[in-house]
């Protein structure tokens, strides 16, 4: 199935990850659960996620730690392949500054993401996930898992998905504070550019609380405050782990500058968390309110 999909891809170039020019700021969206998040009814986020014990420390930058580092926060990483109605822009004549007109094509699409609970549960960007009809995943080491979608947040970009009838138990990236992160702090970003497979690339926080949407009018609207960073984020890296040289996540990639080098940009880890209490609490309002229990 992943095969086909991957194929798929290839031939239609429909990979998710979005740029700047096409991320769409949605303030103040509401949180769309799944009737699959009945599961979490009684739920805390405690209960749901792993958090991690140190986000930063001042440890030896030794020439194995990256590649240690690397090697256990990969095994809670996962390729994710969709199918789906996928939204594009047709063009009558081929240049890219015509109009066009907004048409459904069916298609595939890809992207990443990482276990937050041994159970199964995963975090990714919602813009990955949002039109598809069919979610896999593979895992580091090959194991191919269906996914079902919990809930969706649009302003934050995120996902919560979950592996559909697990058979065991999944390694998983422990979530760190990003309020603890300063400029400067090296970071990994761990994903499935170009459905290449599990890639790493790493860098430097650029700046933190980066805006992107100060041009609203009203201040107190939800925002993402993301991170940006010069570490390498591609299409088909949207929803993987920005990571600290603790292990710890602290960020979910999600967009990139396509017009410059080493500009991308991460929804940090206190906002994914803000996400996951809402879902705990039922905050939320949306079109597939009726179908939940």
């Amino acid at each position: 199935m992943i095969a086909r999909l991957a194929l798929a891809w290839l031939l239609l170039t429909l990979a998710s990850c979005l740029s700047l020019e096409e991320r769409e700021v949605v303030l103040d969206a509401p949180l769309e659960l799944r009737a699959a998040s009945a599961r979490l009814a009684d739920a805390t986020p405690q209960s749901y996620l792993v958090r991690a014990e140190r986000t930063t420390a001042d440890v030896p930058l030794t020439s194995r730690l990256v590649p240690r580092v690397a090697r256990q926060a990969s095994q809670a990483v996962v390729s994710i392949y969709t199918r789906g109605k996928a939204p594009a822009r047709l063009r009558l004549i081929p240049f890219r500054f015509m109009p066009g007109f907004r048409v459904n094509l069916p298609g595939e699409a890809l992207g990443s993401g990482f276990f937050i609970h041994p159970s199964g549960l995963l975090l990714s960007n919602e813009h990955v996930v949002r039109d598809a009809t069919e979610i896999w995943a593979m895992t580091a080491d090959g194991e191919q898992l269906r996914l079902e979608v919990l809930a969706l947040d649009p302003t934050f970009d995120l996902a919560l998905l979950a592996v559909v009838a697990p058979q065991r138990e999944f390694p998983v990236l422990p979530i760190g504070d990003s309020d603890e992160v300063s400029i400067g702090e090296t970071v990994l970003a761990i994903g499935n550019p170009l459905g290449l497979g599990h890639s790493v690339t790493t860098g430097i926080i650029s700046q933190t609380g980066r805006d992107l949407s100060a041009w609203a009018e009203d201040g107190d609207l939800r925002r993402p405050m993301y991170f940006q960073t010069d570490t390498a984020i591609n299409p088909g890296s949207s929803g993987g782990p920005l990571v600290t040289l603790t292990g710890a996540c602290i960020g979910v990639n999600t967009a990139m500058a396509s017009g410059a080098q080493g500009i991308g940009f991460s929804v940090p880890s206190a906002q994914a968390l803000e996400f996951l209490a809402a879902v705990a609490a039922g905050d939320w309002t949306g079109p597939t309110a009726a179908g939940l229990p």
